[in-house]
């Protein structure tokens, strides 16, 4: 099979498409991150090749569909640890790739950083600065799936994992993969926002100004605790998020009906009209039925991190630690900083 990296260091989507076959079948069921990136990611396959959103994943909680098994399922805007289950992601999951570890599975994921084989110990300022959606947009297109998108998808394109702030704060990165992707093509579906937008940078502003304006009338106004619903806390800002677990990792917005578990319906109501809002600026559709919000199964995973700054020594990042943690076969993993590794393990 041949590499989805070609000799001058770009991305062969034809090839990387044939390796990985699931990423344009149709059908399929998938498994979001709980932001922007994950929702765009969602309505993006659920368009174009009828797949079903079956849950949500956010490194600490897992909830699925019932009667479907999450193995089965595509993960995307996250990166999946095990062998034969699909996954696209954005972020470094390798901290030093020239040590030998056990149980590493990362086989079936698409990641960016893992094709130009970059690693945090040795080329984090290096790391991909776009979000899934940027991928996936590109994969799609290769296969005829999509080919335009309105000026107006400029706003949640820039939102969508910061991409905005990446492209001024590391240009110079951004311009290195904006050559890798093969953004700087004409015909790619993304040219017209990243290399020869005809918006100026107020136009942009502007854009993204009524873009946050809409995004914070989707604010929580609180969260259900599993009794009662809480109102306040620390909502601020979270209309491009779907909430399943507070900051300390314990399980919120999910109600027990006795077998599984629903999102509280101020949580998916909310969420919902984030995802109409940012369908319409895509020029989608949210397709309402190709979504589930009730009846999941509920899957508890152990959250840990492995930090340069930790003052215990088997909770210190380095090589010894990095292999150690696969020996426990992490479900999931990213670093966040260049010292640090969360983790998640089933």
């Amino acid at each position: 099979m041949p590499s989805p990296t070609q000799s001058n260091d770009r991305i062969d989507y034809a090839a990387l498409v044939a390796q990985h076959p699931w990423t344009t079948a149709r059908d399929r069921k998938c498994i979001l991150s709980p932001d922007s990136d994950g929702m765009l990611c969602g309505l993006l396959v659920t368009n174009f090749l009828n797949w079903e959103v079956a849950g949500f994943y956010d490194g600490k909680v897992l909830i699925s569909k019932e009667g479907v098994n999450f193995n089965d399922c595509v993960f995307l805007d996250v990166e999946i640890n095990r062998r034969g289950i699909g996954s696209i992601g954005n972020h470094l999951v390798e901290f030093n790739r020239n040590l030998t570890i056990n149980n590493y599975n990362f086989d079936e994921c698409v990641q960016p950083n893992i094709l130009r084989g970059f690693d945090g110990k040795n080329a984090f300022q290096r790391k991909y600065p776009f979000g899934t959606i940027h991928l996936l947009l590109g994969i799609l297109q290769e296969s005829g799936v999509i080919s335009d998108l309105p000026d107006t998808a400029v706003s949640p394109l820039l939102f969508a994992d910061g991409v905005g702030n990446n492209l001024f704060g590391y240009p110079e990165n951004c311009l290195n993969w904006i050559n890798y992707l093969k953004i700087n093509e004409s015909n790619h579906v993304l040219n017209k926002f990243l290399c020869e937008n005809d918006l100026n940078f107020y136009q942009i502003m502007q854009y993204l100004e009524r873009f946050f304006v809409m995004r914070d009338n989707f604010n929580a106004t609180g969260y259900f605790n599993g009794i009662n619903f809480v109102q306040g806390g620390n909502n601020k800002r979270t209309g491009h998020k779907i909430k399943i677990t507070n900051g300390q990792g314990a399980q919120i917005n999910l109600v027990n009906n006795g077998s599984h578990f629903d999102l509280h319906s101020s949580e998916s109501q909310r969420v919902q009209g984030f995802i109409r809002e940012i369908a319409r600026m895509m020029g989608w559709q949210y397709l309402e039925r190709q979504w589930n919000w009730n009846n999941f199964n509920l899957k508890i995973l152990q959250k840990g991190m492995l930090s340069g700054e930790s003052p215990t020594a088997n909770m210190r990042l380095n090589n010894q630690t990095y292999k150690a943690l696969f020996d426990r076969n992490p479900f999931s993993l990213a670093m966040t900083a260049s010292n640090r590794i969360e983790y998640t393990i089933e």
